[in-house]
């Protein structure tokens, strides 16, 4: 794998030096995604080797080498209490409970369920700090009692659970990625993984979710 990767990154240096672009190899980052220890030889882009890391940053989500999210949802769940703890005063006001889902909604909910298709599927052990925070953010809104039931809650109030809105949100995913025009973006949206390989450790997969 290591060798296909240096091919590549060989012929975009190639590309790069053609059309007088410079790429900032300092940014960029190696890592293994597998189960197995250890990591596959590393590369190298304009004689710089590129450094090894555990975990990496993409597109506002952060992978782990073996995919559990812990890292992700670690770091999102200190950003939503520190955005709570802003929010609290308000939630615990006068407003109306309209006014106040409408603010969990919009400006606390989308931070965690950002790219919850692909993390929805993490082990509950990882997802429930989440799940809970929910709950905390509901009971603070309408000053519930103990003895209320965060189910009751989630009911009465009509706020689906972080498994409700996981489904929810790939269905709809993949009903898009079933109609893309570009074929390797439609390949995707296949039930199986390319080549049918085998599962390891009993893991969910997010198509597990369409069932």
């Amino acid at each position: 794998v290591s060798l296909r990767l240096q091919n590549r990154f060989s012929s975009i240096q190639l590309w790069s030096n053609r059309w007088k672009i410079k790429i900032n190899e300092a940014k960029s980052s190696f890592i293994t995604f597998s189960l197995r220890l250890g990591d596959c030889p590393s590369v190298s882009f304009n004689n710089n080797q590129i450094p090894i890391t555990p975990t990496i940053r993409y597109l506002g989500l952060i992978f782990d080498r073996r995919l559990t999210w812990a890292q992700h949802l670690k770091i999102k769940k200190k950003t939503i209490n520190s955005r709570l703890h802003l929010l609290r005063p308000l939630l615990r006001s006068k407003t109306s409970l309209k006014n106040k889902l409408l603010i969990y909604k919009t400006i606390i909910r989308p931070v965690w369920s950002y790219g919850i298709q692909i993390w929805g599927s993490a082990k509950p052990s990882n997802t429930r700090t989440i799940q809970a925070f929910q709950s905390i953010c509901l009971r603070q809104i309408v000053s519930a009692p103990w003895f209320i039931t965060n189910n009751n809650l989630h009911k009465d109030l009509n706020i689906s659970s972080l498994t409700q809105l996981t489904k929810y949100h790939y269905v709809s995913f993949h009903s898009k990625l079933i109609q893309h025009y570009n074929p390797l973006i439609k390949r995707i949206s296949s039930l199986i993984i390319p080549d049918n390989p085998q599962r390891r450790l009993k893991r969910s997969w997010p198509r597990d979710l369409l069932i």
